[in-house]
């Protein structure tokens, strides 16, 4: 046998590894680096694994460089949703938690589901990610601060000074961030280009383009818009069952919640200015439907719209909106 299920639990400092095989498995710890990665590699060797099927879960970066040097040694990656796994054990009735359990748990989960294969980003767009998430924590912060701000005559003059000067630092740290975003998408001629053309969509903003961009993943990893929408978490979520659940449709939000909030406020202006999904959101009222399932309904049109826009690379045609309500 050369192919087995690899099963990551992934932490900051250690990876607990889990490899399925046939009627047993196999269990190991390495450190979350480099070196542990090629150890990693070495013990696969050992076990007589030239490949496998790698999954873990979507922690943030503690396991994007392990993602990628499995990748790289031509291993196939997965990465899921952590509600997935958190679902999986609850359907065997889990009473345990701790790494090698979920590390088992993970492997057990990629044998018996088809799960969409990991492609690394783009080193620019993982740039424009990381540079799209430092500028919204400046902004939380300066909105933090500003807050204190608002009772300064509570103040001493000394702390409001210290605010005073806080709030200009933080700006000045927000226009070199945004620098640094404009000469990321200027220097590679494709993702200045899928930037305009994001732009050319109604009530898409250069922030929101560079969100967009950002936070999705690979695109040809992604068969169609609709994926695209459920890695957003905006797939509608019906309740009903029988007679007696009926409750109302919503959100799944299982799913990037950067992207969600990066698309809430164009949706907004898209309902109240553009001509096109006003008529959209008006065909939804008419059903008797919420505003904030409207608002949610606009957003999943323009993350189909985005979606189209950037795999076709071309700019918004509002004759296929009209033509497809």
């Amino acid at each position: 046998m050369n192919e087995g299920i690899l099963g990551i639990d992934v932490s900051k400092k250690d990876l607990s590894i889990a490899l399925l095989l046939k009627t047993s498995y196999k269990k190991c710890k390495i450190a979350n680096t480099r070196e542990g990665f090629i150890s990693l590699s070495k013990w696969l060797q050992a076990q007589g694994m030239t490949k496998v099927k790698a999954c873990m879960e979507a922690t943030g970066s503690y396991g994007e460089k392990l993602a990628e040097y499995l990748y790289e040694q031509g291993h196939q990656v997965h990465s899921v949703n952590p509600a997935c796994i958190k679902a999986f054990a609850r359907s065997k009735l889990n009473r345990h938690k701790t790494d090698e359990v979920d590390a088992h748990l993970i492997a057990e989960y990629a044998s018996k589901n088809e799960l969409r294969a990991y492609k690394p980003k783009d080193p620019s767009l993982k740039e424009l990610r990381s540079l799209y998430r430092c500028l919204q924590n400046l902004k939380e912060q300066y909105t933090q601060v500003s807050n204190f701000l608002e009772n300064k005559d509570c103040l001493p003059k000394s702390v409001e000074k210290v605010y005073q000067n806080l709030l200009k630092h933080i700006e000045k740290q927000i226009d070199t961030v945004n620098v640094a975003m404009d000469q990321v998408i200027s220097s590679k001629e494709s993702l200045n280009q899928d930037c305009r053309n994001l732009q050319s969509i109604p009530g898409i903003g250069k922030i929101t383009a560079i969100a967009i961009l950002a936070e999705i993943p690979e695109l040809s990893s992604l068969e169609n818009a609709r994926q695209l929408a459920a890695y957003a978490g905006l797939t509608p979520s019906h309740r009903t069952s029988g007679t007696s659940l009926k409750g109302r449709s919503c959100l799944s939000k299982i799913g990037s919640s950067s992207l969600r909030k990066a698309l809430y406020f164009p949706a907004i202006a898209a309902k109240n200015h553009n001509p096109l999904l006003q008529s959209f959101a008006k065909k939804l009222e008419k059903k008797g439907k919420h505003t904030m399932v409207i608002i949610g309904a606009i957003m999943r049109k323009l993350l189909h719209i985005c979606f189209g826009v950037l795999k076709y690379k071309t700019n918004f045609n509002p004759e296929i909106l009209k033509n497809n309500p």
